[in-house]
């Protein structure tokens, strides 16, 4: 497209007519350009929930990557995360020991792992000592940031589960809105700057010490 492309109101229709007659596999690139760009509009719903789908369990494979070496950042990792399902009325535990394997992080755990030779890279894992405090891998700030700051487990992991949820919805609740200009969509735009700037606060409060998390250390 930057090749071919002449953003001027002479040259514009024809380059792109050019691009997607005669130009090598021109009108395959210059298509998934212009479906992109209203990628979860109906009747493409499906490729938006496939995404999110996607981005979910890539962060679910993050965990198991990072907690292969069971070093303590490891082991402590696997432990807050399988244990969050716990606060689950009635499914909670059962579902905790699928799981790990067994009633506590161990063995069992580290083979579903799928871990052959896990090789060290920090301290080796230690149950019984619990380090001061943890940090996981960025893309994980918000969730941490939510679980450690939120006193009640359950809403804690309600509020994480919304947050997958409310991108699925992303596509169908587009689809009523007529317009594209955000001035006339007041809501939709509100809910994207909310939104971001609360995932930002999540993001940056998860480096600091907990007491200061909330405030960010400003006050």
């Amino acid at each position: 497209m930057t090749f071919y492309y002449r953003p001027t109101v002479t040259e514009a229709f024809s380059s792109v007519q050019y691009i997607m007659t005669e130009a090598n596999f021109g009108w395959l690139i210059r298509s998934v350009h212009r479906w992109s760009a209203s990628g979860f509009k109906k009747p493409r719903e499906l490729t938006w929930v496939t995404g999110v789908v996607l981005a979910v369990l890539t962060a679910s494979f993050g965990v198991t990557g990072y907690s292969l070496p069971w070093d303590q950042i490891g082991y402590w990792a696997v432990k807050i995360v399988t244990g969050v399902p716990e606060a689950i009325p009635v499914i909670g535990s059962p579902l905790v020991e699928l799981l790990r394997g067994s009633a506590s992080v161990g063995q069992s755990t580290l083979t579903r792992l799928a871990v052959l030779e896990p090789s060290m890279i920090g301290e080796p894992a230690d149950p019984f000592a619990t380090p001061l405090e943890i940090l996981p891998e960025w893309y994980f700030f918000r969730v941490f940031q939510i679980l450690r700051t939120v006193p009640n487990k359950l809403l804690g992991v309600l509020l994480m589960v919304s947050v997958p949820l409310g991108l699925l919805t992303v596509p169908f609740l587009e689809n009523v809105n007529k317009f594209q200009n955000p001035f006339r969509r007041p809501v939709a735009t509100m809910v994207f700057l909310i939104g971001t700037i609360v995932a930002l606060w999540l993001g940056i409060g998860a480096t600091l010490p907990i007491d200061k998390s909330l405030t960010l250390g400003l006050f």
